[in-house]
């Protein structure tokens, strides 16, 4: 049986570096929270920034039970956040673009409406 070997040049890693020196500037979440009551997570970010993300917008928790949205941890780097109990969890990159970066994009998932921010459009 022969066994598949990976070479990576230097040049491939040089670039990813670079790829990834793009993202040293982004904020990445370094707390995650669900709070029952008010049926939503809340990402504090490392700039600070606090984000309230209602249940009804995380189709991940559509079937979770109060116990197992709470069940949340951080993801390495804070680039995600998963539920353990649901296998599930979000790439937060891929969230925010869906949620408010690329407006055609939601315009074609939801219609648009329902994330519409003034100077987006």
């Amino acid at each position: 049986m022969a066994i598949a070997r990976v070479v990576t040049t230097d040049d491939e890693i040089d670039a990813a570096l670079e790829r990834a020196a793009e993202f040293s500037n982004e904020p990445n979440i370094v707390k995650a929270e669900y709070q029952p009551v008010a049926e939503a997570l809340i990402l504090t970010l490392s700039d600070g920034a606090r984000l309230l993300l209602p249940r009804e917008d995380l189709s991940e928790l559509k079937n979770a039970t109060p116990e197992q949205a709470a069940d949340v941890t951080v993801g390495l780097h804070g680039a995600s956040v998963w539920w353990p109990q649901l296998d599930d969890g979000i790439y937060f990159p891929e969230f925010l673009e869906f949620r408010w970066g690329n407006v055609r994009l939601v315009d074609s998932r939801d219609g648009g409406s329902r994330y519409r921010f003034e100077g987006l459009e």
